[in-house]
């Protein structure tokens, strides 16, 4: 087997030191913790718990009948409705709050920007429009994410999951009967290795359990299905399983009942699919490509001792290391957002220069990334324009070059300033660069990197009587932007001309 040891999200680690204030916002669905089914859940209350043990103030939002060790506020709804969770944060937050973290499916609180920073982990492989997300693997970080956030792998407190290495004969499968979680590929495995499987989980999509998997659980009295569980019988079921069954077919997020089964010295065969292959990247042998694949492993029987599956959990997937990590992130996004709302509140009551000495102290800071340094170098540009002070602006824009390639938000403000001055073969330079960079992943002016440069070249050429150039550029600019009065009156008048 490989080594047990995996690739760990980095962070930033500068921050406050002290305790902090913190809120976490559960789904409106289950209780916290679980009675049975509830993934998202039962991570809320692991976390939850482990911030509080390390000392933390702890806030938990969930639904009626949760109990954990935070002081719990109650959602007053009784039926699921993800804005009422939004409304009802927003209107009974506590004071003092250091950070907000969101665990809703489409994180609906992240999504109201309200002035506490809000971090959102999402359970799922899918995409949110929020400041801070945070996903459960690299993998769902780069697909799902575009590479904008972070990752956190989901850990469990071991002390609640028994061990044992005396299994019986029977396979496992644990989860949604849906043909995303790979039940019907789970049946096939023990069929073609004359196995009992014991299957466990909530019926969702009845029309495809009716069809495609109850007919075969009453054919074959070896697939026995139990309904869902939770508890010492969920227990039971991990800890003397021979072999859990994970033929995940989707672009799985992560897979927190892989990490249980190995939590209880129960070897895990699972597809290649997602997160798979970095949940289980100590034991890579164990990931199959195809049904058949795991059943040749099945009969090979040549499974890791099960002492060496646990010890992987916890130096990987303990709520230790989970809480350590997010508590990182919890710095670094305190940090990066204090650095921004209390600049912009100084620019909002017209204390600019206040703002500029605030934003200009976090240049100096060697672990604020350089993304966020040019951030710092756009806002302060900003400011010097609006004080007038162009030398001032130009020195921060090109003080971002030391933290990255040109942008084209600072190519264009170059460039405007020099169409201002009428230095037009300066102002034609820096616009037709904003035009060939490549765009990045994280941008600022979204108009900088598409129609804008080339509206403003229009006005260039035009300046300079090449009305026919004038005139390409524009087109390209509405081409970007084709309901713009601005562009399509330029259309008019420059066909006007040349037409004569």
């Amino acid at each position: 087997m490989a080594s047990n040891t995996i690739e760990k999200n980095t962070t930033n680690n500068s921050g406050p030191s002290r305790p902090l204030r913190i809120v976490q916002v559960a789904p409106d669905y289950y209780p916290i913790p679980p009675l049975n089914y509830g993934g998202i859940e039962r991570v809320v209350y692991t976390l939850t718990e482990e911030l509080v043990k390390l000392g933390h103030d702890v806030y938990l939002y969930a639904p009626k009948g949760s109990q954990c060790s935070a002081k719990i506020i109650n959602y007053e709804h009784t039926i699921p409705n993800p804005q009422s969770i939004a409304d009802f944060v927003q209107n009974t937050l506590p004071d003092n709050v250091d950070i907000i973290h969101d665990h809703t499916h489409a994180s609906i609180v992240g999504l109201k920007k309200l002035p506490v920073p809000t971090i959102c982990t999402i359970h799922a492989c899918r995409n949110n429009p929020v400041d801070y997300p945070v996903y459960l693997s690299k993998r769902t970080l780069e697909v799902a994410g575009k590479n904008h956030g972070f990752f956190v792998y989901n850990g469990i407190n071991l002390n609640e999951y028994e061990f044992s290495d005396i299994k019986d004969d029977y396979l496992l499968f644990l989860g949604v009967l849906d043909w995303h979680k790979g039940i019907k590929e789970s049946i096939d495995v023990a069929e073609k290795t004359n196995h009992k499987l014991i299957i466990a989980g909530p019926i969702f999509n009845y029309e495809y359990y009716n069809k495609e998997i109850a007919p075969r659980i009453k054919n074959n009295p070896k697939l026995q299905y139990i309904g869902e569980v939770g508890g010492q019988q969920k227990q039971d079921l991990f800890k003397k399983a021979k072999c859990f069954l994970f033929p995940t077919c989707c672009e799985e997020p992560f897979g927190l009942v892989m990490i249980e089964a190995m939590a209880c010295g129960t070897p895990v065969l699972a597809f290649h699919n997602g997160a798979v292959p970095e949940v289980m990247k100590g034991f890579p042998d164990l990931v199959c490509s195809s049904v058949d694949e795991m059943v040749l492993k099945l009969n090979m029987n040549q499974f890791p001792k099960s002492k060496l599956l646990r010890e992987y959990v916890e130096k990987n997937f303990s709520s230790t290391v989970m809480a350590e990590e997010y508590l990182k992130l919890y710095n670094k996004i305190i940090t990066e957002e204090v650095n921004y709302n209390y600049g912009d509140k100084l620019q909002e009551i017209g204390n600019f220069m206040e703002a500029i000495k605030y934003y200009e102290q976090f240049l100096s800071f060697p672990d604020l990334s350089k993304m966020h340094k040019i951030k710092i170098c756009n806002k302060i540009s900003d400011l010097y324009f609006n004080l007038k002070d162009l030398d001032k602006e130009r020195k921060f824009i090109f003080k971002s070059f030391e933290y990255g390639p040109p942008r084209a938000e600072f190519c264009c403000k170059l460039g405007y300033q020099f169409l201002q001055n009428n230095e037009l073969d300066k102002a034609i330079f820096w616009f037709e660069l904003a035009t060939k960079l490549e765009k990045p992943k994280e941008i600022l002016y979204e108009s900088c990197w598409t129609w804008l440069p080339f509206i403003q070249l229009c006005v260039c050429y035009y300046r300079t009587g090449d009305v026919k150039k004038s005139y390409e550029n524009n087109e390209l600019a509405l081409k970007l932007n084709p309901n713009n009065e601005m562009i399509i009156s330029n259309k008019k008048f420059l066909e006007g001309i040349l037409k004569k």
